[in-house]
């Protein structure tokens, strides 16, 4: 079967990857309670394998886990036991450094940019493609939204293009920070560029890279309206944090008709500014000295005029003009609402007529300069609102008056333009970022490295059946030795073969010599029968009792480890923080080594893409 997964997935399931670092949001900012922690995922960034790639692999050629089939496969093997194996160290990631981003695109001059169009599809709006027809004949046309500057973000609704359909560059950088609903004055390049939102200063630490900025959208993701009741962004209150964002969702208009793109200018048209009117009232307006003297010739036009701060447009169904008094008398489609006087004057153009199922539209369309009697723009009195669909059809001007233009309305995204920026800019990367600090409160070595990087979900504690919740975890295992023969470093294998050939081995990550301990990774039991401190055959053996029920400890001798120059005794083990194998390893990336120092920081970003 046919099927199209489509663009909206992809943002839907990014949209749910970051909501559920923080399900206790309800619409409206209410907060639920959960004591048990059963609605938010915990997730844990995690570090891994100090020792060095091996087989085929090394430290120079890192193996893919997208492709490698070992040793970082997508596999049971792998995300079920291999990673847990490997990890050092968690910390948690807390909601606040998880964030939408999009690709980077800074405003360049020169550049041709694609404009909104709900005809196009999103994949070809946010990429950059290249063999494209543009003004200085075939090259790049770049994704519709730019970064100026100031790190404000600013969606393209209309790129300068010819009735052929030619972008032309832009030349001038957007700048302009205006919150109000609709589409802004052309600049003087006659891009038209919707400021959709300015990167602040804390997440630009954060979310910034070359490659990707951050986006969000500060109304519950699934809210419809303004109201906080209803999920929306309320004019103040919990989710409206007084930016100039919120002020650009709240005055967002769903489906206003706002950008028009002339693609024939047609021919024939009269267009008459600054007649004076006369009088007006009812669905009469009578204009004084009018450009066309014949009756009829003012039918199918459309009449523009302000009057006390108001502006009415109007469609003529007749016209009849008298030569005694030089005066045009307009038979309007609906009424004025009022009686006009004072000085007054009026347009008159082609009427635009909007087919469509949204309503309150208002347009007037305005003459080409460089081509008499033809369509030159299209000035908005009123976008209008809740529309799907929408065609428009220039109306012939009494007998025998032009025709053949051809205009398309521009319907905006669900919600109209800056009400979902996330959606709209295609945020369906997500980046983690978390900053490991020094040793994390004792939790990380900071006298190694580490090769891979991780993301787990929802682990428990180490045995129990209840989510682990701890800020950091030391996941390494934990073994107290004593009667060392020599001293114990780190990137070293020790073994035990006390109680038969094959015995139990592990890694060692660091090592604490004042509290003689060391923290080991790669935990393998060995062949023997014998149960160790977790009660299963094989495992490392210990003098004190340990983890399992029933496991007393052995002697010193059965318990003594070796290791290249010396052997020692271990005394105790203290498994990691979390249970092995508990929740779900979603996300591996594997590395050249990463050193760590204890007055060091890494600031890891993590870019996913769904």
């Amino acid at each position: 079967m046919a099927a199209l997964v489509t663009q909206n997935f992809r943002v839907h399931n990014a949209k749910q990857f970051r909501e559920m670092f923080d399900e206790t949001e309800l619409f409206g900012g209410t907060s639920v309670t959960d004591a048990q922690g059963l609605l938010n995922t915990n997730v844990y960034l995690f570090i891994g394998k100090s020792d060095a790639w091996s087989g085929s692999y090394s430290d120079t050629n890192v193996p893919n886990p997208a492709t490698a089939t070992n040793p970082s496969s997508d596999t049971t093997a792998n995300t079920s036991y291999t990673h847990w194996k490997d990890m050092i160290a968690a910390k948690k990631v807390a909601s606040s450094d998880v964030s939408h981003v999009v690709t980077r695109h800074n405003w360049t001059s020169g550049r041709h940019y694609s404009m909104y169009d709900h005809t196009e599809t999103m994949t070809n709006l946010l990429a950059e493609r290249t063999g494209q027809t543009i003004s200085t004949g075939t090259g790049t046309l770049y994704p519709m939204y730019v970064m100026n500057s100031n790190f404000n973000v600013y969606k393209c609704l209309f790129n300068n293009k010819t009735e052929a359909g030619v972008p032309q560059p832009s030349t001038t950088e957007p700048t302009a920070t205006t919150t109000t609903a609709g589409a802004p004055a052309a600049l003087a390049d006659g891009y038209v560029w919707k400021y959709m939102y300015s990167v602040s200063a804390s997440d630009a630490l954060k979310f910034v890279t070359s490659g990707y900025i951050p986006v969000k959208q500060i109304r519950d993701a699934n809210a419809l309206g303004n109201t906080g009741t209803a999920g929306g962004l309320g004019s103040s209150g919990t989710k409206n944090d007084g930016s100039d964002q919120a002020t650009i969702e709240f005055n967002a208009v769903d489906g206003a008709l706002d950008v028009f793109v002339i693609s024939n200018d047609g021919a024939n048209y009269h267009f008459e500014n600054n007649i004076s009117i006369a009088s007006g009232t009812g669905t009469s307006l009578v204009l004084s000295s009018p450009g066309l003297t014949t009756n009829d010739y003012y039918n199918n036009s459309s009449v523009y005029f302000t009057y006390s701060g108001s502006s009415y447009v109007r469609k003529v169904t007749d016209s009849a003009y008298d030569s005694g008094t030089s005066q045009m008398t307009l038979t309007l489609d609906s009424t004025l609402g009022v009686t006009l006087s004072g000085s007054l004057t009026a347009n008159v153009a082609p009427f635009a007529r909007i087919i469509g199922d949204g309503h309150g539209q208002e347009i007037v369309l305005t003459a080409n300069s460089s081509a008499a009697n033809s369509v030159g723009g299209v000035t908005v009195v009123n976008s209008g609102n809740s529309f799907t669909t929408a065609t428009l059809d220039v109306l012939q001007q009494g007998t025998g008056a032009g025709a053949s233009a051809v205009i398309t309305p521009i319907i905006p995204p669900k919600g109209g333009h800056g009400y979902d920026p996330v959606t709209e800019l295609g945020g369906y990367f997500i980046m983690v970022n978390s900053k490991l600090t020094q040793d994390e409160s004792g939790t990380f070595t900071t006298t190694n490295d580490f090769r891979k990087i991780g993301l787990l979900t929802d682990p428990n504690s180490d045995g129990a059946f209840t989510k682990y919740s701890g800020t950091t975890a030391t996941q390494a295992k934990t073994f107290t030795f004593t009667s060392n023969t020599a001293a114990i470093s780190g990137d070293i294998t020790i073994s035990q073969n006390s109680v038969g050939a094959n015995g139990a081995t592990a890694y060692v990550v660091d090592v604490n010599a004042s509290a003689s301990t060391i923290r080991v990774i790669d935990v393998t039991n060995g062949a023997n029968a014998s149960a160790g401190y977790d009660g299963k055959p094989g495992s490392f053996q210990c003098t004190t009792s340990n983890v399992a029920s029933g496991f007393t400890g052995v002697s010193a001798a059965t318990a003594t480890f070796t290791y290249t120059g010396g052997s020692a005794v271990l005394t105790n083990v203290a498994n990691g923080s979390m249970q092995i194998g508990s929740g779900d390893v979603i996300y591996i990336e594997n590395r050249a080594p990463v050193a760590r120092a204890s007055d060091q920081t890494e600031d890891i970003k993590l870019i996913i893409e769904f």
